[in-house]
């Protein structure tokens, strides 16, 4: 066999082994990451949230989440033809419904919003919220106005709660929930 054939055959086997090996390839991966997502009550979570223990109608329940509740106790509801503010509108940074801090070593962009029975034109329960010095940040209600606000690292805002049932019946619903974004 002349060294110009052989060449050649060697060529030709060098080509069909690397298709066989290319055809084979494999191109899977796997990596793996640790993952921290413990599930805690309101006042230790992430964005912390915690009642003002003065107040009996805001607490944190059994499962360890913070509610508004005006059926505790003996009690139905709310009154009719009244207002009630959990804290105080003019001092809201000191007398106020419970706080929210961000318990993140990041800054996060908060908002709240409220849904809810929207039975007429006027906002039936807001929340009220003010920084650090009283300055409020906005007010969240059943109308759909929202409230934001960008808390720092360790950054705290305080709420207060303001239901107001001037004009409605005794058979109005105002409950709905309250959620935080960030």
């Amino acid at each position: 066999m002349s060294s110009k054939l052989k060449v050649g055959v060697l060529v030709v086997l060098m080509i069909a082994s690397s298709a066989a090996f290319a055809a084979s390839a494999n191109t899977t991966a796997n990596v793996d990451r640790a993952s921290s997502a413990n599930v805690v009550t309101d006042d230790v979570g992430l964005i912390g949230i915690q009642a003002n223990s003065s107040s009996g109608v805001v607490q944190q329940n059994s499962t360890g989440a913070v509610t508004v509740d005006f059926t505790r106790g003996s009690a139905s509801g709310v009154n009719t033809d009244s207002r009630f503010e959990i804290g105080d509108t003019n001092n809201g940074n000191e007398s106020y419904a419970f706080n929210i801090t961000n318990q993140d070593a990041e800054s996060h962009s908060l908002s709240l919003d409220y849904t809810g029975a929207d039975t007429d034109a006027s906002a039936n329960i807001e929340f009220h919220v003010y920084d650090g010095s009283g300055t409020s940040l906005g007010t969240a209600d059943e109308e759909g106005t929202s409230a934001s606000a960008t808390l720092s690292s360790g950054q705290t805002v305080f709420v207060v709660v303001v239901v107001d049932t001037h004009g409605l019946d005794t058979n109005t619903n105002l409950s709905g929930t309250l959620t935080i974004s960030i």
